[in-house]
């Protein structure tokens, strides 16, 4: 399976799983894997000693989040509490991975803005007599 290949010994094998095009059909097509996928990146995230490979976890949490845009909270309701990205901002002494870490936040942020505040449509209408 394509997930097991994430956690390789070698960090540069191990973020060439995460792009792997297999991971990517697995992320946007069955949907069912979204919570053995979560477990696995917060994982990697908190315990991970190699900093490239909680760059890319984190990274793909971001790009999940992009690419699922407004979707995100219906196809990730059940695990968007799980992925402790605010642990990686506090938490993560590299900076790189804190950087994703606060993209995939101000992406979740806009996510849920949209949600909560949609946009309003002004229509005003002329009745002619």
């Amino acid at each position: 399976m394509a997930l097991c290949s994430l956690l390789q010994p070698n960090p540069s094998q191990s973020i060439a799983a995460c792009l792997r095009p297999e991971v990517c059909f697995y992320l946007f097509v069955c949907v069912c894997v979204l919570p053995q996928l979560s477990t696995c990146l917060t994982a990697l995230i908190k315990t991970e000693k190699e900093a490239e490979v909680r760059r890319a976890a984190v990274h793909v949490i971001a790009l999940l989040l992009r690419g699922l845009s407004d979707k995100a909270t219906q196809v990730l309701n059940n695990v968007l509490l799980d992925l402790d990205l605010k642990w990686a901002v506090r938490s993560d002494t590299d900076d790189v991975t804190v950087h994703h870490a606060q993209l995939a936040l101000e992406e979740l942020d806009d996510v849920m803005r949209r949600l909560i505040f949609p946009a309003q449509k002004l229509e005003k209408k002329v009745v002619l007599q």
